[in-house]
């Protein structure tokens, strides 16, 4: 994953994947009528012409009495919920195979091997089952290169193969992998292996330049062969300055990539120095194809997660799964009619565009050239980070799913939230937030993944679930916490509800100016599912949400069931949404709540509860309140008076600014119906805002106003110069990552700060700003903490603490702060100093603020909302900027004596993590 990158250690990356072959010719016989049959079933993209149903009728019934339950047919991989664990972190059943004696395992580490095992999974399989998934997908299960002492890091995530055809010996015996393929057969359920094509593991490298046209030059071994090469043909190749290896050409003699955005470099360069497999080879695709093929009949594997799919080209992908014999001819001869083929593509989209999901379908070939048959979806995942934990516009996200419609089959894309090459959706964002994200994955088209830990409500992505491993305390299996308790309600509302797995998505409403309502319809064989959300944190109206068919231009229209609506899961609601006699719903959505609204539920569902039509009084349709200026459009600089009215005559309104219920200001008409008030502009730069008037007696609202306001001098103003030249750590012997793309990215040089009304626009001069990993907020290798002291008269009762999270530091001079912000490559969240302790942030706000990024002034900003959380004045605040760097995961990078190729050097593990940092007052 390019993930991986950033979020480990180059080399180290426990991303970095790798597989391991064996030969084994041990066959499993498989009827040959069923073979037969499965070679002219149809393809399970054509499912929704009614094939699928026909293809899986059978689902999960033994193939053969020989194979008993290792081998079983193609579920229906619309209706499955997978749960994504990694092996060595998610229990440890065997404690025998933990330390195999190479001063690999390190509980205590998250660069050393855990213990965890495939008897821990075989052990936990009833707390799986129980949460509700069908399917288990595995990190590669192969023999790893176990430690790397140029990346100090252990293979133990399984993505560094020396062998694509064993098992790791730390996680079991093929045996073993048989009995839990089996095991979970017997609960039809399903297994899914994570494979690699793209790399083996760290094993050269070029130090001193490299010449493409003299690749024998400055070529360097990353350790002993015999403790490092892979020990299966033809990937033992792997020495440059051997000439055998070197005319085999089973890898490409590259270093790592330095440009993503060159498709060479993509497709032939190292990802992290982990040695680049040379995928045009036809020595390298007959291998490949056995080793994975041997999985199939062996392990009875169900489907294929492929790793690092994008760095291979594209027509390695259509013979490896396509050609006689390939993947899918294997899985016809297993009598497997859609065996699942799903790729990481770490990709991304802009707001309102699809350049990521174009880059994904790009991976699913063609009719005559096809490729993989389904894909992770990062660009959803990213657009659930920005508006759900980041508290970006929910039409940004509704545009997502728009988007997520048009692969050729949505139902079968895999969907996520959290996993192990990204950080935990909850060390930015809240439960609230975490809940409503995983409610979208749920009840929308695709199959939802569930990471381990996730259930337990993790804020680790390498957190072992088991105690002893990586801090794990004690077992996290816990079957009545709040997360696995609303995950497994989840999980059997989409299995109740078959429209929530297969039915059509249609949008039907969401804020395009903020953070607020998120509303879609689905649709399948008569039934539909209504499912709403606040993604704000304070209340909103919802007035008049046209659910009708007609009005979406659904196709299937059942709408006179819409009468039948029941409710039949909600999170935050207090009261539950009403229908008006044009099929309209009315209801006040609490922050961060959900609803889930299903006609036609069956007579036993006890749960569910009716939603009343009201009878609107014929009278209500004379009362109209209006504006007498438009302001929809315009853009102020001064103050805006704004006036009214209503037929009604004395009144009493709401007027509610950006959507926000629980702060709308309380008007009251005069005899005439009139009313008015003056909008103060204040913010700093430019900002949005919507203004609705809102008669709660009448439950009447005026059109939504939508205008933007500029204010161009601060009200406040700082600049401060910091010192060059020194990012080396408070005692100015730290030193900096020794990977080649670690330079000057922690050298602040100087910050300029500006504020006027609730926004603070703060901009950060560096040595060095680079993007060469492509992260998401545009910059790498270095993370900010930003911290804000504010006086007591414009603190009042928050509270405030003197502990920096995560930094083994306090703020200096005995300050205080009151709001934190962390930011690096991959996050960005905004916190407060409740409940934070010295390794954890306190309570997220689920927002963050604006980044900009100039690379030609080697700039960074950040533009704060105060609005958005509570903020409408900085005079006197201080602030607090400290530097370091962050794995991709999210995880302060370590600190140590020696420094290293992903660590920082010059100190003990318990010093202050911080290179360069800068205090400012207003």
């Amino acid at each position: 994953m390019l993930v991986y990158l950033y979020r480990f250690n180059m080399f180290v990356s426990p991303w970095f994947c790798a597989h391991h072959f064996v030969l084994n010719s041990s066959k499993s016989i498989v009827p040959i009528l069923l073979a037969t049959i499965a070679l002219f079933s149809c393809s399970p993209q054509s499912e929704h012409s009614g094939t699928q149903a026909k293809l899986t009728a059978q689902a999960g019934k033994p193939l053969s009495s020989e194979s008993g339950l290792l081998q079983v047919s193609s579920p229906d991989w619309r209706d499955q919920i997978i749960y994504f664990l990694m092996t060595d972190r998610f229990n440890d059943g065997d404690v025998s195979n933990n330390d195999l004696g190479l001063g690999e395992f390190n509980p205590t580490k998250e660069s050393h091997y855990n213990g965890g095992d495939l008897q821990g999974v075989i052990d936990k399989l009833d707390y799986i089952q129980r949460l509700g998934a069908t399917a288990v997908w595995m990190t590669p299960p192969v023999k790893n290169l176990w430690w790397s002492e140029a990346s100090q890091y252990a293979g133990y995530h399984g993505y560094w193969a020396r062998d694509f055809k064993s098992i790791d010996p730390h996680i079991g015996t093929l045996e073993d992998y048989q009995r839990l393929s089996k095991s979970l057969h017997q609960r039809d359920m399903y297994l899914i292996q994570d494979i690699v094509i793209n790399h083996s593991a760290p094993l050269f490298t070029y130090k001193g330049g490299y010449d493409p046209d003299n690749t024998r030059q400055n070529f360097t071994l990353l350790g002993d062969k015999a403790d490092i090469f892979p020990t299966q043909t033809p990937f033992d190749k792997a020495d440059r300055l051997n000439h055998k290896h070197a005319q085999a050409n089973i890898y490409n003699w590259t270093p790592s990539i330095n440009d993503y955005n060159s498709y060479e470099q993509q497709s032939r360069y190292q990802l992290g120095n982990l040695a680049d497999i040379n995928t045009r080879s036809p020595e390298v695709l007959k291998a490949f194809k056995e080793s994975y093929r041997y999985w199939m009949k062996e392990a009875g594997v169900d489907a294929f997660r492929v790793d690092t799919a994008k760095y291979v080209d594209h027509d390695f992908w259509q013979h490896f799964f396509h050609d006689e014999d390939g993947i899918q001819a294997q899985a016809r001869e297993l009598g497997k009619s859609h065996f699942l083929t799903f790729a990481e593509v770490f990709a991304f989209s802009e707001p309102y565009q699809d350049n990521g999901e174009q880059n994904l379908r790009s991976y699913l070939g063609s009719k005559s050239t096809p490729e993989f048959n389904s894909v992770i979806n990062f660009p959803l995942y990213q657009s659930i980070n920005k508006v759900l934990a980041e508290g970006q516009p929910s039409k940004q996200l509704a545009y997502r799913l728009e988007q997520h419609m048009h692969y050729p089959d949505p139902f079968t894309v895999v969907n996520f939230v959290d996993n192990h090459d990204v950080k935990r959706f909850l060390s930015a964002a809240s439960i609230a937030n975490f809940k409503q994200a995983l409610s979208v994955i749920f009840t929308i088209p695709g199959i939802p993944v569930i990471y381990q830990g996730s259930e337990q409500a993790h804020k680790e992505a390498r957190q072992a679930m088991f105690s002893g491993g990586y801090l794990a305390e004690s077992d996290q299996f816990d079957t009545t916490s709040e997360m696995f308790v609303f995950i497994q309600s989840l999980a059997e509302l989409r299995k109740r509800y078959r429209v929530l797995s297969r039915g059509h998505l249609t949008l039907l409403d969401a804020n395009e100016y903020g953070a607020g309502l998120l509303a879609y319809r689905r649709d399948y064989q008569g039934q539909t599912a209504l499912i709403l959300m606040n993604i704000a944190p304070h209340s909103i109206l919802v007035e008049g949400l046209s659910i009708s068919a007609q009005k979406q231009r659904i196709k299937e229209k059942n709408d006179a069931s819409l009468n039948s609506l029941h409710l039949v899961f909600s999170e935050q609601l207090d009261s539950p949404p009403s229908l008006n006699k044009a099929g309209e719903l009315n209801v006040v959505l609490p922050a961060n709540a959900i609803a889930l609204l299903v006609t036609n539920v069956a007579p036993d569902d006890a749960g569910a509860k009716p939603i009343s039509v009201i009878q609107t009084d014929s009278a209500l349709s004379d009362v109209i309140v209006e504006l007498d200026n438009h302001i929809s459009g315009e853009v102020y600089t001064q103050d805006i008076e704004i006036s009214g009215s209503i037929t009604t005559g004395k009144e009493t309104l709401k007027a509610i600014i950006n959507g926000n219920l629980d702060k709308a200001i309380t008007l009251h008409s005069d005899e005439n119906g009139r009313f008015g008030f003056v909008f103060p502009v204040r913010n700093l730069g430019e900002s949005q805002y919507t203004l609705q008037f809102y008669a709660p007696r009448y439950q009447i609202t005026s059109s939504i106003q939508q205008f933007t306001t500029r204010v161009q001098k601060p009200e406040y103003g700082v600049v401060v110069e910091d010192k060059a030249n020194d990012a080396h750590g408070p005692t100015g012997q730290y030193k900096s990552p020794q990977h080649e793309n670690s330079a000057g990215q922690r050298e602040i040089l100087k910050a300029d700060a500006k504020a006027a009304g609730g926004n603070l626009i703060l901009t950060l001069d560096m040595q060095k700003v680079t993007n060469v990993w492509g992260a998401a907020n545009g910059f790498d290798n270095v993370a900010f903490s930003v911290y804000f002291n504010f006086p007591k008269a414009l603190a009042g009762p928050i509270q405030s603490a003197k502990v920096l999270p995560y930094l083994n530091a306090s703020m200096p001079h005995d300050l205080t702060w009151s709001l934190g912000h962390i930011i690096f490559g991959w996050g960005n969240s905004l916190f407060t100093p409740n409940l934070s302790l010295p390794q954890e942030k306190g309570d997220k706000l689920g927002m963050a603020p604006e980044v900009n990024v100039d690379y030609q002034k080697q700039q960074i900003q950040f533009i704060y909302h105060g609005d958005s959380f509570g903020v409408s004045s900085w005079q006197g605040v201080q602030f607090y900027v400290a530097t370091w760097d962050m794995t991709g995961e999210g995880t302060f990078r370590e600190l140590l004596p020696e420094v290293g190729p992903w660590h920082f050097g010059g100190a003990t593990a318990q010093s202050p993590k911080i290179m360069d940092d800068i205090l400012l007052r207003f």
